[in-house]
């Protein structure tokens, strides 16, 4: 049964607001993964609801032998933020990244399924546990074998985007030492804050970059130093480095060699992780099928790279050979303490996701895929 625009809109709401209270920061997932696997087996009609071994809840439906993959995320950073409803806005943490996309694909794959027949597509929604961290649900899926024709990653895009570029990420530990001495007579000693705040201004300096095709570079913690007279003796720093597609890690070790190499007298520095930037194919039947949902709902698509990193820089090319990133909510608003959404955006994308699946039907029928 297709519930009316007002039942829709309600349903939508009920689940956001559900996941958005379970507070599910990278490694405390569990009530937020139990609350939705609930809500689906009590409210929804998919054929099978499974939380596997790494925590991710896999719900599916459908006997086509072509998969249809809507993968999101339910853990979110660390930060409460009560979740509560204003006028049309919904607020939590996780209402951007990436709760609501999620609430809206369960919904919007779940609406698909009352206009098809069950040997045309195989659906899956698949909420994955720490994307927001290393990533430990889409390694669990690559592991396990999992597969799909068409990957849709649930990500805030606005609303009209279609995204199919990630940057790459890596995490720089630099740790320096030095003598030391008193406050009173700082030419004279050394301070590891300063040789830290030497070596972060070099990497500010190389990795100015604010597009998608830049480096760019962000201090993320700075520690070091008791306070008082003393000159800090040890302290530590963590970079995040963002790379543009194409870039190896040999590529940015060598960036950074060439930065902070011979510059820094007493530090040390290591590339503590890296992901590599990802490309997705920009003719695929993904992101045909999304753009003519998006059309149908009266939105001009736009093509976007986006600035971040997901779990599609894992699964394309592992779990599927072609993938698009599209979901409800301001990009900006991911991370911040202004997280919401607005409840017309998550329908929009509702219907949109649902559409999508429709779409991909006909166009691999027409094809005889």
């Amino acid at each position: 049964m297709i519930p009316s625009p007002s039942a829709l809109r309600d349903l939508l709401k009920e689940l956001l607001m559900g996941l958005l209270k379970e507070y599910s920061p990278t490694g405390r997932e569990g009530p937020a993964v139990n609350y939705l696997r609930d809500f689906i087996e009590e409210r929804l009609s998919y054929d099978e609801v499974v939380v596997d071994h790494a925590g991710n809840l896999i719900a599916s439906y459908g006997e086509g032998e072509r998969v249809v993959a809507f993968v999101g995320h339910i853990d979110t950073v660390p930060g409460y933020l009560p979740a509560k409803v204003e006028g049309d806005l919904i607020r939590g943490r996780g209402a951007v990244d990436a709760k609501g996309p999620l609430a809206a694909a369960v919904i919007g794959a779940w609406l698909a399924q009352g206009r098809m027949d069950r040997g045309d597509l195989r659906v899956v929604v698949a909420a994955l546990v720490g994307e927001e961290g290393d990533s430990r649900g889409a390694k669990h899926l690559i592991r396990e074998g999992f597969r799909a024709n068409h990957l849709v990653i649930l990500e805030p895009t606005g609303g009209a985007g279609v995204a199919i570029e990630y940057r790459g990420s890596a995490s720089l530990i630099v740790k320096c030492v030095a003598n030391g001495g008193h406050s009173s007579n700082p030419s004279a000693s050394e301070s590891a804050c300063g040789k830290l705040i030497k070596a972060w201004l070099a990497l500010k300096e190389a990795f100015p970059g604010a597009g998608a095709g830049d480096f760019s570079a962000a201090l993320t913690m700075l520690r070091c130093g008791e306070g008082g007279t003393v000159l800090p003796t040890n302290g530590v720093m963590e970079v995040n480095v963002r790379t543009p597609y194409g870039v190896s890690e040999g590529d940015l070790l060598e960036k950074l060699r060439n930065v902070l190499n011979g510059a820094l007298d007493g530090c040390e520095w290591v590339l503590r992780s890296f992901v590599e930037a990802v490309r997705a194919p920009i003719n695929s039947l993904t992101v045909r099928a999304l753009y003519r949902a998006l059309i149908a709902e009266g939105i001009r698509p736009r093509l976007t790279r986006k600035l971040g990193t997901s779990d599609m820089n894992l699964l394309l090319g592992k779990v599927c050979s072609e993938a698009a990133a599209y979901g409800p909510g301001d990009p900006a608003l991911a991370h911040s303490n202004e997280e919401y959404v607005s409840l017309s955006e998550l329908t929009l994308a509702a219907r949109v996701y649902a559409s999508t699946v429709l779409e991909l039907r006909s166009l691999t029928a027409r094809r005889g895929r």
